[in-house]
């Protein structure tokens, strides 16, 4: 079997470890494995695109967004070990263990602070009520062709209007229809589709 056949035949594992001690696991494609391998060499060597890199951004097997706060990142190790972790809801890799209720949140924010005096624990923020295309433009603004926005503006469970500051944030996961509205990922598979065609 050649590489290139290889790469198409496996899903890889990012293993992301913490400063907090805090272990990520997440099932990546080849596609994705590359952009963070080439997005994090040309920050290894010294040669910067723009500015430094703020943000780890990738997309899950399960088609789920993320990214991650550098500052906060002790190591990244690439690996195709799936024996490593356990995999639950489908193939999905509950870093936070947010499933014991029936549900996958829309969105999960790990934060750096505690909860509030006299409160329960409430990390990660977990929000199921959020509108399609709410962070649009975000992915321009972590592949740095835009200005990164300093606050994440969403509305929680209770109508409520939060906002969180972008590096408070450790890791952020969260559905990719939140980013990509429905029509732009039909357009997307559409034109995969139609580039595929035209190679065969």
């Amino acid at each position: 079997m050649k590489e290139s056949e290889f790469d198409k035949s496996v899903d890889y594992i990012v293993r992301i470890e913490l400063l907090n001690g805090k272990v990520l696991v997440y099932s990546i494609d080849t596609e994705n494995k590359e952009y963070l391998i080439n997005k994090l060499g040309r920050n290894s060597d010294g040669v910067y695109e723009d500015d430094r890199l703020s943000f780890l951004w990738f997309e899950t097997t399960y088609s789920r967004q993320v990214i991650v706060n550098t500052n906060s990142i002790a190591r990244i190790i690439f690996c195709f070990d799936h024996s490593l972790v356990v995999v639950d809801h489908e193939g999905y890799r509950d870093n936070f263990n947010v499933l014991e209720k029936e549900y996958l949140p829309q969105a999960i924010i790990y934060h750096k602070g505690s909860a509030a005096e006299g409160l329960h624990p409430n990390n990660p923020l977990l929000y199921s009520s959020l509108e399609e295309g709410c962070l649009g433009s975000f992915n321009l603004e972590l592949d740095g062709h835009q200005r990164l926005r300093q606050f994440i503006n969403l509305i929680d469970e209770v109508g409520e209007e939060t906002f969180i500051p972008l590096e408070q944030i450790i890791v952020m996961e969260f559905d990719q229809n939140l980013m990509y509205a429905e029509a732009e990922i039909n357009d997307e598979e559409v034109e995969d589709g139609e580039r595929e065609g035209d190679e065969m």
